[in-house]
């Protein structure tokens, strides 16, 4: 078998995002997993899930537009993405091509939205 790479995006759900953007995931049929971590030391709080496939075949645009229209549901979401040059970009107001761009190149995603669906 010829050597294929894998691509894995890591995502770190933090607030009240873990339902709602696991939710729109599963709704595009962008499969993920649960990651657990374990250490002795503190950590921060955030459930980390994991996208992955064989690099030609990772859906970067189909997650980008799920981000974007995530994002775009409420003003208390926001995603952060740190590309592995240290380049940390606000998702915000970005296009999901441009978005599509950053995320082969990023060492992590934060996802964050602040306030529950219980909350006005």
């Amino acid at each position: 078998m010829e050597g294929k790479r894998v691509s894995v995006l890591e995502l770190t759900l933090f607030k009240h995002s873990e339902d709602s953007f696991l939710r729109a995931l599963d709704e595009a049929g962008i499969a993920h997993s649960r990651v657990s971590m374990y250490s002795s030391a503190p950590q921060a709080s955030g459930f980390k899930e994991i996208i992955s496939a064989v690099s030609d075949a990772m859906p970067w645009n189909a997650i980008a537009k799920v981000m974007i229209a995530w994002i775009e549901a409420r003003s208390s979401r926001e995603i952060i993405i740190q590309t592995n040059d240290g380049k940390i970009v606000h998702a915000k107001g970005y296009s999901a091509a441009e978005i599509k761009e950053f995320l082969p190149q990023s060492h992590s995603v934060m996802v964050i939205e602040t306030k529950s669906n219980d909350e006005p």
